[in-house]
């Protein structure tokens, strides 16, 4: 395989490095238009240590069998991300399963030809929970909105994604209008425990009167 400087293959060749990473760069474009920024919890940990052994285990024999493939050294890094709780071990384990799938899809474009990425191809059923209003300001549009009314269980549900996407776009952003939206979720939820703003506030209040707000711009090292 040709190697431009820099360590890229060749951008024109079937498993280009560069025309990976373009389709992933597309991609994260995509996802980005369609959901927004998004922060969620990492739901790693300790708790899947056997499942990583076990993919380790695998791993090897399959390679003694020589039967070694490309799910297998992913699922090996997959899950040994999915044991680190710890942020820096848990980046550098997501890095090296990126860099897996990445080496994955070069081998496939190289065995079967570079083909054309589907940018932002979604099941058409993908949902999200909206303000009130947009079904009738998306009709105002001149379109015609697909809408259902959640159960209970499931609003709750997808109130507590909404929370993640609204605070997401404002670490994203650093827009304060963001928060306005965070701020309609925080009531939606709290209503959904049968708290009102008003009650909501005193909670607030009483907890900063009993231990103090972030003014203080304090720092707390935690022990090693």
């Amino acid at each position: 395989m040709t190697v431009a400087s820099g360590g890229m293959e060749n951008d024109g060749a079937p498993g280009s490095l560069e025309k990976v990473l373009q389709d992933i760069a597309i991609e994260r474009e995509a996802q980005d238009r369609m959901w927004g920024a998004q922060e969620w919890p990492d739901g790693s940990g300790p708790e899947f240590t056997e499942h990583a052994e076990e993919a380790k285990r695998e791993c090897a024999a399959a390679w003694s069998r020589g039967e070694l493939t490309w799910r297998h050294i992913l699922a090996e890094e997959f899950f040994e991300a999915a044991a680190e709780s710890d942020p820096r071990a848990l980046r550098t384990e997501l890095v090296q399963t990126a860099a897996v799938a990445v080496k994955w899809i070069q081998s496939l474009d190289r065995r079967h030809g570079t083909t054309t990425h589907q940018a932002g191809k979604r099941d058409e059923r993908s949902e999200k929970l909206v303000r009130d209003r947009i079904p009738e300001i998306i009709r105002a549009s001149g379109r015609q909105p697909q809408t259902r009314v959640a159960d209970l269980d499931e609003y709750g549900t997808l109130l507590r994604a909404k929370l993640y996407e609204e605070a997401g776009e404002y670490i994203a952003s650093g827009d304060p209008a963001e928060l306005s939206d965070l701020l309609e979720v925080v009531h939606a939820l709290a209503a959904l425990h049968g708290v009102t703003p008003a009650e909501l506030e005193e909670q607030r209040a009483a907890k900063a009167a009993e231990r103090g707000g972030f003014a203080g711009r304090l720092v707390l090292r935690l022990p090693e």
